[in-house]
């Protein structure tokens, strides 16, 4: 073909392509998904994909060449174009966002790593001294070898080796290296899965029946009830039939831990990982391997569902009620729970979705369709741990630092006296929650955004936890002068002081995102812990989900009652999920386990079903509140955020595009079924130095309402200080 369509990597362009002259030199070698370089106006090269190919060129057009291939190995296929380009849709942005997030741009560079490799290619050794026979003999046993281990195994040298390949004795080739991110677990060995349950049989049956199902399949089981084991039978099926799985858990450490098990079942050959934490080089590698259909079972987070795996038979999605799933900042803030049943659709493949604490919607749908399958008791039978309550009105005064209270620490020093472990929660980062002057009650906020600066005590630092600000503790108060200032709240830092203030004796680990900085920290610290080398694990809503280990049989949650208040119509639910979920980490094992929630508000019904782990109580709740006020599942939620460094334009340009917005459904007689609320301030009104305003829309009009949204936001133009977010399915409104 003469002319190649291209799609440069500029913002704002959308879905268009550029026509380019394909050089003599590069035909037959330029293809559909790779990456270009291409001269483009004044901004001279940039970098481009190929997208098709034409003889015939747009009339009016002068073509320029493309300057050369960055790599001949493609990308992408047509069909994962179309996927992006359904994204770009759904969520309202354009489609070089959704392709500079889906494809890392490192992958354009050339990372691919090249090693010299040495191979016998004749082995008549006459006329040969006695070393250099030694040598070839020698390499002769060992097979095709990396030049630079076998020098150092035959303790010789590279002119040894060079004149043995000038003799026409040896080959000296270069060979690509796969850098494996998994080398982590090279040492595991392969076992054979676990014999099914009658229960695990059962459900394993069920959903097998379901999987030609167009709709999504709930696997709804208590912690600990072996959902996995029902995954890696469903998951050895598919590959038997020759097709592929993609596998993923919410978090970097969970598919991590999952990643390990799966190599452990199905073999480290044919099983990879990806996240945002492995090296630009690793992902190269494992996105060429996924691409050429070399890998079975791909694990990995939330931008796992954009690497391009191929021939699936299998999507599933553990722990699917998680807000980690979605992207929240910057755009395009995707949901790979939604992209994944799109996905699943694309490749005509079921989607599995697993949960003890299923996400209301999910469990809705699934309900509706038939399409749930339960297990509700733990295998083999074993009692799930029931939360006690300890109310702190009743036990706060007498608590350590009013924070650990006397039951809590009584129960503690047992669990470790006998030799067992113990997990503390406490959702929240940092030494204390907030800095406050006791003479006039002002609170220190970063300066750039309307939230209380965090201390930190590793760092002796306020911090940001929106834009990362920090400074020093303030010697004065920036209100009223006084230098009566002190710290209040706790974060996961505090507990952990206190933790071994309490228990000098015993080893106290934190595990939350301030430690996380190292690579494969998390991997380290809950491998320590797994092995018992840890006696108490403090941390955030990290260690509430994915532990299993045998041995914790106290969990305590240090403030229960937090995210309940946060003024959002999902706080419940996820205050709910988040204790449900880390008493199942207790008891896991052949001992019983304990559950202690701290609390000053004991009487709440999600705080009461989270105690008794009554799910369907709580959604039969829960849902009579949604319905009555219209949230999900009985609308979708689209979020519109206008912000701006001056407060009165924010504001001025919220409530005209409100006001179009309510003009454009009243015209189409959408009004009863597009609802727009605000614009109002946000809950956090000041981020980064910007202030914010927000619109929600609730659509009951299915795809027809999001089409007309859609729409409508396209035809938006705003002024260049104001800045527009649009989150489709916003998981808060904060």
């Amino acid at each position: 073909m003469k002319y190649a369509l291209v799609l440069v990597n500029i913002k704002g362009l959308g879905v268009k392509t550029f026509s380019y002259i394909v050089p003599d030199e590069m035909q037959g070698i330029a293809k559909i998904g790779q990456a270009v370089l291409v001269p483009f106006g004044r901004q001279g090269l940039i970098n481009a994909f190929v997208v098709g190919f034409s003889d015939y060129l747009p009339e009016g057009i002068r073509a320029k060449k493309i300057n050369r291939i960055l790599d001949e190995t493609p990308l992408f296929s047509i069909k994962y174009l179309k996927l992006l380009e359904w994204v770009a849709n759904y969520y309202c942005t354009d489609f070089v966002t959704v392709l500079n997030a889906a494809i890392p741009m490192k992958l354009i560079e050339k990372n691919s790593k090249t090693e010299q490799s040495v191979v016998l290619i004749n082995d008549n050794f006459e006329g040969l001294t006695k070393r250099q026979k030694e040598v070839l003999e020698l390499l002769k046993t060992e097979g095709k070898s990396p030049l630079i281990e076998f020098e150092e195994k035959a303790k010789t040298t590279r002119a040894t080796m060079k004149k043995l390949a000038e003799a026409g004795y040896v080959k000296i080739e270069l060979e690509y290296v796969y850098r494996n991110p998994l080398t982590i677990f090279k040492d595991v060995e392969v076992e054979p899965l676990f014999e099914l349950s009658p229960d695990q049989q059962s459900v394993y049956e069920g959903i097998k029946d379901k999987l030609k199902s167009p709709n999504p399949i709930l696997l709804h089981g208590v912690t600990a009830s072996g959902k996995t084991e029902v995954y890696f039978k469903l998951i050895k099926d598919v590959l038997d039939s020759g097709k592929n799985v993609l596998f993923m858990a919410p978090e970097i450490a969970l598919a991590s831990q999952l990643t390990k098990r799966l190599a452990r079942k199905f073999g480290i050959k044919d099983v990879a990982i990806w996240h945002s934490s492995i090296s630009d080089g690793e992902k190269y590698d494992v996105w060429q391997r996924l691409y050429n259909n070399e890998i079975r079972i791909l694990a990995g987070a939330r931008s796992a569902v954009f690497a391009p795996l191929q021939n699936i038979g299998l999507i599933i999605i553990d722990e699917e009620h998680e807000g980690a799933y979605k992207q929240t900042n910057p755009a395009p803030r995707y949901d790979a729970r939604v992209v994944a049943r799109r996905l699943a659709q694309f490749h005509q493949a079921p989607l599995l979705l697993g949960s003890a604490t299923p996400d209301v919607s999910t469990y809705y749908f699934a309900q509706n369709n038939n399409n749930i399958f339960q297990m509700l008791k733990r295998f083999n039978n074993a009692p799930l741990a029931k939360p006690e309550v300890i109310n702190m009105q009743e036990y706060g005064k007498a608590a350590y630092r009013s924070i650990i209270s006397k039951p809590l620490q009584t129960e503690i020093k047992e669990a470790v006296e006998n030799g067992k472990q113990v997990i503390l929660l406490m959702n929240r980062r940092g030494f204390s929650t907030y800095t406050q002057c006791k003479a006039c009650g002002t609170v220190v906020e970063c300066p750039d955004c309307s939230i209380p600066m965090v201390w930190h005590a590793d760092g002796k630092k306020l911090k940001c936890h929106y834009c990362s600000k920090e400074m020093s503790f303030p010697d004065f108060c920036p209100q009223c002068g006084s230098d009566a200032l002190s710290n209040s709240g706790s974060g996961t830092q505090k507990i952990e002081i206190l933790v071994k203030e309490l228990f000098p004796e015993y080893r106290v680990e934190r595990i939350d995102s301030d430690i996380l900085t190292k690579k494969n920290a998390h991997i380290e610290l809950l491998g320590k812990f797994q092995k018992g080398e840890i006696d108490i694990l403090v941390g955030t809503q990290m260690i509430a989900k994915g532990l299993d280990n045998p041995n914790v049989t106290l969990v305590g949650v240090i403030s229960a009652d937090t995210g309940f208040s946060v003024p959002d119509f999902r706080a419940s639910e996820r205050g709910f999920q988040l204790l449900t979920q880390v008493a199942g980490r207790a008891g896991r094992g052949e001992y019983k386990g304990k559950v202690l929630f701290q609390t000053y508000n004991p009487d709440y019904y999600a705080f009461q079903t989270a105690k008794s782990q009554n799910y369907n109580k709580f959604f039969e709740t829960e849902i009579k509140a949604r319905q009555e006020f219209d949230y999900p599942p009985f609308s979708q939620i689209i979020r519109l955020i206008l912000s701006s460094q001056n407060n009165f334009r924010a504001e001025k340009s919220a409530m005209e595009i409100a006001m179009r917005l309510t003009t454009m459904t009243e015209k189409f007689g959408f009004t009863e079924y597009l609802e727009t609320l605000g614009p109002t301030p946000c809950i956090i009104s000041k981020i980064n130095g910007y202030y914010r305003f927000q619109i929600l829309i609730k659509n009951k009009l299915s795809q027809k309402g999001h089409d007309f949204v859609s729409k409508f936001m396209n035809k938006i133009t705003l002024p260049k200080d104001i800045k527009l977010a649009i989150d489709v399915d916003p998981l808060d409104i904060l």
